[in-house]
Order: C-alpha cells, then structure tokens, then sequence
C-alpha cells in the first residue's frame, strides 16, 4: 500500500510540473510575438520633423517627441495598419510589417 502511494505522489508531482512548464512555454511565446514599431514623423515639404503627431496602431495611441520620434509597444501579429494624423497636416495611413527592425519615416503633407 505504502509503495503504490508513494508511486502516486510521485507521477502526480510530474503532472504539477508538466502543467507548469506548459504555462510558462506559452507566456514566453505571447512575449515572443510581440513586437515594437519605431520611427518618426517629419513634414513633407520641409523635411522639418514634427513634434506632437498623434500614432494609433491596434488601438493604442501615442504621441511624437520633440524630435518627431515615437514608439508603439505590445504590437501583435506581423502586419500593422497605423494612422498617423497632425492638426494642418492630410492624415496618413499606412501598413507596417512588423517583423521589420528599422524605424519607419511617415511624411505627412500640410492641408
């Protein structure tokens, strides 16, 4: 009786510890398929960048630094579609494939 338990306690610990192992493998593959898109948005005419665009992509909004910089974090999915818009300026779509490391240049034209 004693070896039948003790052979039951130990295949229930494997158990315990498979699940754990299957729930951190997935929170690690949610991390992995995130992604972050940068760049910078600047005026068409002037090549002068532009502080205080508004960036919407999946529906998070962030804004551009003083240097036209932005940042938009927990992307999912390769493909993306962001907008890009400024107050006197035509607003701007585009879709980004994420999978792409290097910063992306929106041009927007003054109205």
């Amino acid at each position: 009786m004693l070896f039948i338990s003790l052979i039951s306690l130990i295949c229930f610990t494997l158990h315990v510890s498979a699940k754990e192992n299957e729930i951190a493998e997935t929170k690690t593959d949610a991390i992995d398929q995130t992604h972050v898109l940068k760049g910078f948005v600047f005026d068409k005419s002037t090549n002068e960048t532009l502080a205080g665009a508004i960036i919407t992509a999946n529906g998070q909004k962030v804004y551009s630094d003083l240097d036209g910089n932005f940042e938009v974090t927990n992307l999912c999915g390769s493909k993306c579609e962001i907008k890009v818009s400024l107050i006197s300026y035509v607003d701007e779509t585009v879709e980004i494939d994420t999978n792409n490391p290097e910063s992306i240049q929106i041009k927007l034209k003054q109205r």
